[in-house]
């Protein structure tokens, strides 16, 4: 039987998503189709270019937003990596 080598347990959904780099300009809209409290596995709705750290909101109105990390690609699904705000005037994740 495999064993699951994730840091956290994932909790699948299908919860639309929102983009920003991290200076906070919209890149586009994704779907959350799983996530966890370390990252998720997003379907991007967008053709842009995405950076390789980014800011996702999970409300429309972005007032919450967390920094994550591209870890992986396969075509239109990524997945990343919460992490962390290390610079100052930053968002945070809350």
């Amino acid at each position: 039987m495999p064993s699951n080598k994730r840091a956290s347990q994932r909790k699948s959904i299908k919860r639309p998503a929102y983009l920003y780099t991290r200076d906070g300009w919209p890149v586009g809209n994704c779907m959350t189709m799983d996530i966890s409290t370390t990252g998720a596995r997003l379907s991007l709705l967008t053709s842009e270019e995405l950076p390789s750290e980014f800011l996702i909101s999970f409300s429309a109105s972005g007032a919450v937003r967390r920094n994550c990390k591209l870890v992986w690609r396969d075509g239109d699904v990524i997945g990343v990596r919460f992490v962390p705000s290390t610079t100052a005037g930053q968002p945070t994740a809350g």
